[in-house]
């Protein structure tokens, strides 16, 4: 039999029939074969038989039991080898053609199974459809990425998600349909192929005795490399188990241990909220649950994953590298996230498990989470399937920020570093300090939040030929928590002063003014909302395939928060404020020779944290209620909907042809629409009502409550050498229950009670009252897509090439005004009713279509059947972020001599979408007798028409002149002095484009292995280790000064923005009756968030955790009970700090090596959660 991909090692347990494959070609059986096997037991011997001679050997299991071989060394033909290995062991063997053998018992007649062989092959004229289903025998639950094949023919395929097999067209009479599944023998079953009909064969795979081993780690890794394996493309894919088995909560959290990805976390709570795949950041990503695509809100295309619980995942698979039929917007990478359907719990299921996790220091909060599913088969056909996840979470965590200057000296001549050339190396004063810390923020932060997961799903087989699905999910999150900030800060002045560690050089330095504190209190209510409901199914009919699928799926963020901000007043003796142990002043040249401060308002802490140097007089006024005043109270509406409809057909065609496997058509619409309640630039950020302090009113606490500050010592984070003063969630509210009584006088009372202005802007037009009021924006998106592919075969090699075709219209809503700077004295610009009564500020529609087209190609070579090696190229796509795609139009005029200047601020619905041309190679080694494998890759990504938004960029005069001239032509007449502009005016734009691109390259390692080859309890370890290494080079516009003073945009060749060059895992685990265990270290190099002409880069510090879970399963009150217990994060103490931001040399190509701790976050540390999970 010639298969056209060689096995080694195969020894399987028929159903039924129970026998044993050893599977392989067998090229040529007479030919000369050197020997060296050992005598040993005979099943040893048949497995390094298979392997030394390609050969397919059949036999039930217990025919070799307690058998021993004989040795075989030498050249000798295999007929030849195996007769001598056999001889005196009481077995024989018969050749089935000329590429199968059998074993029986000396004297035994052949078996039906080995007769069908020979009706097979005497009836490859005569066909009939043959399909089924792979299940786990233990479990019930279907087997994805089994190879399946037809002894004896060439016939083989691979199961899908499903677990579900079809031969559009099988030899007609009895066959042998082997089945293949990494870390388990070949299974083996006998199959009647009738004419007129279609043909079922199921084939259950192990043993129904492996209970305990089947739900567990082991199982989920076989289930996760079956499919790789036998996957048309690079693909990494963790199953149900593999999710729980790793200390995670999320899918995001998940992830981070798949090579090529990398973590992204939430700045406020440190948690997994998202990921970056080779290079990539989460909004190159495309997230799709049951085949939909989900939805962002507000004006982000990023999925927040964190609100996806592991229990509710069946797997995630994460595409590397794409084909035609996939979605082209995913240049990180696909990432498909299924939930389990309601055939794929067996009969009956019921599951249900509770955990709760405590940081070791509870103050710092904890959490619990409650999950149940139920499933039931109401026919063999028909399934439903229900799941109800519910997370509780109270948390307080503390970020530290910080304020500075850098650096506090100016070159010679310069009074503002926005006027350094950038031709200047920093640090431009080596020998100087380069740090001024000017205000070190400590912020106290307390959430609470309840996480609902829903999910309903539904499975029907109509027939072998038609299967259908309906999946719906709920996920919401309902949030609310309190921030308070404590800013310990200075006022500054910049000054041209003698620089004593220059000799007295005269420069511009930055001194401490003044001390000044201040408070802010923030609220958040909030609740996230998405819906998704898909239909799906598929039908076989011959030899095509189709499968259609219609989906709906919504999401909103909505809710309400609330800020205060209060000022505290300014004390400008320093000298008696300032601890004199770190005060450092220098006098000015000034006739006084007045001291100034030049440091010394703050010392390093525990971890480098920055705490204010005080007087004991200092840290009073601090804590003082009667220092601070209100100046403005505001609430922010948040409501940002989004929703999509989408509908698709594909149809394959499986040839009868040998070197053509299939040909496949498909098509896809989607729509979709994003609003917000204001600006799409900043939605979180709008202004719903707002109470402003008049100036010059008082407005201290007592106006309110002189007790309403707490006080916080902080000692939570190592800090206890002085006292927090913070207005509390209380205090808040007392604020704004009173703060109405302060909007207007009361003229029977002896003083003013005006204090605040305040302003409805849910009132006002945004037409006729202009800034600050509520602007409404709508974006909607059209796509149409359909795409060719197909799969030839060529031997061992594969190839899937096609081509994908894209069209997307786009449509933004928004508003459109101007803005002109007059020639007058102060700063005098023209009224917004000018422009109103002339038609210019106006509600527009933008709009725009792009094209794009997709080539792929994949190779896929298996000279073996554990090897697999790809070759692929393809193109991928990224949509631009919707601020891009709509925005409101401004033109901005000044019409003061010397400062003359045009701008015009638009979005670009034309903006094409980014464009990656990739290469990918991959080579992985999959082991036999275990599920694991050892794989390496290269990936090469040049990216074309990346987005930029470059400002201040000089374009064609002509251009945005005549834009000008005939946006203000309602105005020429009238006021023509709006149009009369100075001589030396500059025109420029500040609308996205498409840049010059960049290039990503990096390498992929990945090893998983059982150590079952090691002696005693050593081989119930195994081990998992995998690293990413990614490099850019990528042009990044940063805007700077020339020589002359001019300013331009600098091409600075960086990596991508949270582009993680290494990102690595190692972990060991145990597995052995039931008890599980497992330790993992992951860690992930720094990350870049912005850049900078000195390289004064904002920089993500590397980051790394040590985590642990150990489990014990058992079987108890007639279900299958485990017992866990996970620490995360083992390595962070509660008080150490996790720095979260620096400003850093690295990632620059400056020679100076610098970093400056921007903002620190303590989280609490390690935590510990137990649980206990049951199914039944």
């Amino acid at each position: 039999m010639h298969t056209g991909i060689s096995t080694s090692l195969q020894a399987a347990m028929l159903v039924g029939a129970a026998q044993i494959a050893i599977a392989a070609p067998l090229h040529a059986q007479e030919r000369q074969v050197d020997f060296d096997i050992p005598a040993q037991e005979l099943s040893k011997s048949l497995r390094e038989f298979a392997a030394i001679t390609d050969m397919d050997l059949l036999y039930p299991p217990q025919l070799v039991e307690n058998r021993q071989a004989r040795a075989v060394k030498g050249a000798m033909t295999p007929t030849a080898a195996l007769r001598e290995m056999l001889r005196g062991s009481g077995l024989a063997f018969d050749v089935n053609g000329d590429d199968a053998v059998t074993l029986r018992a000396v004297g035994a007649s052949r078996s039906q199974a080995e007769r069908g062989d020979e009706d097979a092959a005497n009836s490859m004229v005569a066909t009939a459809p043959l399909s089924g289903i792979v299940r786990n025998a233990a479990t019930g639950s279907v087997l994805p990425g089994a190879n399946v094949r037809i002894a004896g023919t060439p016939l083989r395929t691979v199961t899908d998600d499903r677990g579900q097999y079809n031969f559009p067209a099988a030899p007609q009479g009895t066959q042998t349909v082997v089945v293949e599944y990494l870390g388990q023998v070949p299974q083996v079953a006998s199959v009647s192929v009738a004419p007129g009909v279609r043909n079922t064969g199921d084939v259950s795979v192990g043993s129904s005795s492996d209970e305990i081993v089947v739900l567990g780690y082991r199982s989920a890794i076989q289930v996760a490399l079956n499919q790789q394996k036998n996957a048309d493309n690079n693909s990494t894919v963790v199953a149900s188990d593999l999710l729980g088995g790793f200390p995670a909560e999320t899918v995001s959290e998940a992830l981070r241990r798949v090579p090529g990805v990398a973590f992204g976390r939430d700045a406020d709570t440190g948690e997994g909220s998202r990921i970056t795949v080779r290079g990539f950041s989460s909004e190159a990503i495309n997230v799709q649950l049951n085949g939909l695509d989900l939805q962002g809100t507000g004006y982000e295309r990023t999925i927040d994953l964190s609100g996806f619980l592991a229990d509710n995942i069946s797997q995630v698979t994460v595409h590397k590298s794409l084909l035609p039929s996939h979605e082209s917007t995913g240049s990180g990478g696909l990432v498909e996230i299924e939930t389990k359907s309601g055939l794929d719990y067996g009969d009956f299921a019921f599951n249900v498990s509770v955990e709760g996790e405590s940081n070791f220091d509870r103050d710092f909060g904890e959490e619990y989470q409650i999950n149940g599913t139920i499933a039931k088969e109401l026919t063999p056909s028909f399934g439903i399937a229900a799941t109800l996840q519910y997370r509780n979470t109270d948390r307080l965590n503390y970020d530290v920020s910080i304020l500075d200057t850098v650096p506090p000296v100016l070159p010679e001549g310069y009074t503002s570093i926005f006027f350094v050339p950038a031709s200047f190396e920093f640090p431009f004063d080596p020998g100087l300090d380069q740090q001024l810390v000017t205000s070190t923020s400590y912020l106290r932060r307390e959430r609470a939040e309840e996480a609902f997961v829903g999910s309903l799903n539904l499975a029907w087989d109509i027939a072998s030929h038609t299967r259908l699905r309906l999946d719906l999910q709920r996920n919401v999150r309902d949030s609310e928590g309190s921030d308070s900030r404590t800013a310990i800060g200075f006022l500054t002045s910049s000054l041209d002063m003698p620089i004593p560690e220059l000799d007295g050089e005269v420069r511009r330095r930055t001194t401490l003014r003044a001390l000044r504190p201040s408070i802010a209190f923030r609220s958040t209510d909030q609740k996230f909302t998405s819906d998704t409901i898909s239909f799906r199914g598929d039908t076989d009919i011959g030899r095509w395939e189709f499968e259609y699928k219609l989906g709906y799926s919504k999401a909103r963020q909505e809710g309400s928060n609330t800020a205060i901000t209060l000022l505290g007043n300014s004390f400008t003796n320093l000298e008696d404020l300032i601890d004199p142990a770190t005060l450092r002043t220098a006098p000015d040249d000034d006739a006084a020779q007045t001291e100034r401060v030049i440091a010394g308002g703050f010392v390093t802490g525990p971890d480098g944290l920055p705490l204010p140097s005080l007087t004991a007089e200092g840290f009073a006024l601090i804590g003082d209620p009667a220092q601070y005043n209100l100046f403005s109270a505001i609430t922010n509406p948040i409501d940002s909907p989004s929703e999509s409809y989408i509908g698709e057909f594909q149809a394959r065609y499986n040839t009868p042809l040998g070197f053509l496997e299939y040909v496949e058509l498909g098509g896809k619409y989607d729509s979709s629409k994003r609003q917000t309640v204001g600006n799409v630039t900043n939605p979180r950020n709008v202004t719903s009502q707002r109470y402003l302090r008049i100036s010059g009113a008082d407005s201290d606490l007592a106006l309110f409550d002189p007790n309403l500050l707490g006080a916080d010592d902080i000692s939570l984070i190592g800090v206890d050498a002085f006292d927090l003063p913070y207005l509390s969630a209380g205090g808040a509210r007392t604020i704004f229950d009173i703060l109405p009584g302060y909007t207007e006088d009361d003229p029977a009372t002896a003083f003013n009670e005006e204090r605040f202005a305040f302003t409805d802007f849910t009132q006002l037009d945004p037409i006729a009252d202009g800034s600050g009021t509520l602007v409404p924006t709508e974006t909607t998106e059209d796509n149409w897509a359909a795409y060719l592919e197909s799969k030839l075969v060529f031997g061992d090699l594969s190839v899937i090439a096609g081509v994908r075709y894209e069209r997307e219209k786009r449509n933004g809503f928004t508003i459109s005004s101007p803005s002109v700077r007059l020639d007058e004295p102060g700063f005098r610009t023209e009224d917004r009713e000018t422009f109103v009564q002339a038609g210019l500020v106006r509600f527009a529609n933008t709009g725009g279509t792009v094209d794009t087209w997709t080539p792929s190609f994949l190779a896929t070579y298996r000279p073996h059947p554990n090897i697999a090696a790809r070759l692929g190229y393809f193109r991928s796509t990224v949509n631009p972020d919707f601020r891009l795609l709509n925005r409101n139009t401004q033109y901005s005029v000044d019409l003061r001599p010397g400062f003359g200047r045009v701008t015009i601020l638009e979005a670009n619905p034309d903006l094409k979408p980014s464009t990656t041309d990739n290469i990918d190679l991959d080579l992985a080694y999959y082991f036999d007798d275990t599920p694991g494998l050892v794989r390496a890759g290269f990936f090469y990504k040049k990216i074309n028409n990346n987005f930029t938004n470059v400002n201040f960029t000089a374009v064609d005069d002509d251009g945005v002149r005549q834009r000008f001239l005939d946006e203000f032509a309602p105005l020429a007449e009238s006021r023509p002095d709006l149009l009369a502009l100075p001589e030396d005016t500059e025109f420029l734009v500040n609308r996205p484009t498409n840049g010059e691109g960049g290039k990503i390259w990096g390498l992929e390692f990945e090893l998983i292995r059982r150590l079952d080859f090691l002696p005693g309890f050593l081989s119930d370890f195994g081990v998992l280790a995998n690293a990413t290494y990614t490099n850019g080079d990528f042009p990044t516009l940063v805007s700077a000064r020339s020589d002359d003073n001019e300013i331009i945009q600098l091409s600075l060749d960086r990596p991508l923005r949270d582009q993680a060059r290494w990102v690595y895992n190692l972990s060991l685990d145990y597995d052995r009756d039931g008890f599980q265990g497992r330790v993992i270290y992951t860690s992930q190099s720094a990350t870049v968030d912005a850049f900078d002409e000195f390289n004064l880069n904002t920089v993500v510090p590397s980051y790394d955790t040590l985590d642990a879970r150990l489990s014990y399963t058992f079987e108890n009150l007639g279900g299958l009970w485990t017992i866990f217990l996970e620490g995360d994060d083992l390595l962070r103490d509660p008080r150490d700090a996790d720095i979260r931001s620096t400003t850093s040399s690295q990632f620059g190509d400056g020679t100076a090596v610098f970093s400056y701790p921007q903002a620190y976050q303590f989280n609490g540390g390690r935590t510990v959660t137990m649980g206990v999970r049951a199914r039944f």
